[in-house]
């Protein structure tokens, strides 16, 4: 067996994957499929309808190979899925959601589990200090609250 993780999405995650690749299929590639048997089509939309058709491929490669996270069935302990009200390096109450990095980037909430902040947290619970190693500093997060109704 090789040592491949499983990419496990939050529920919302898959949803938001799942409409993007929607998008693609019925109404981005669709509405290009006419430029492109022009006589004299714009190579540039070739590269487009291209690059979409390989983002399409890899989302829905993605969707069939990867499991859903029970975010009801997270505990206490912060863990892939978690999410988490922290104090931040400011002082201020901040909320993040810890997720694969195919995910990270959906919305501001998440952070993919592999950035300093995730790293620090995973592990941990509330009460719990951790320390945060960045590249532009070090600074110290206090877990507030854990779960999804925070």
């Amino acid at each position: 067996m090789s040592g491949h993780v499983r990419v496990m999405l939050t529920p919302q995650g898959r949803a938001s994957l799942q409409a993007r690749a929607d998008q693609i299929a019925h109404e981005e590639l669709p509405a290009m499929r006419p430029l492109l048997v022009e006589d004299e089509r714009d190579e540039r939309v070739v590269a487009d309808f291209e690059r979409l058709q390989a983002e399409h491929d890899r989302l829905v490669v993605l969707l069939g190979t990867s499991g859903t996270l029970d975010l009801d069935g997270l505990g206490s302990v912060i863990t892939l899925g978690s999410r988490v009200a922290i104090t931040d390096a400011d002082g201020e109450r901040r909320v993040v959601r810890i997720v694969d990095p195919v995910e990270a980037y959906l919305d501001e909430e998440r952070i993919s589990d592999t950035s300093p902040l995730a790293m620090a947290l995973l592990g941990h619970s509330v009460g719990d200090e951790c320390v945060v190693v960045a590249p532009a500093s070090t600074w110290t997060a206090t877990v507030l609250a854990v779960g999804e109704d925070i």
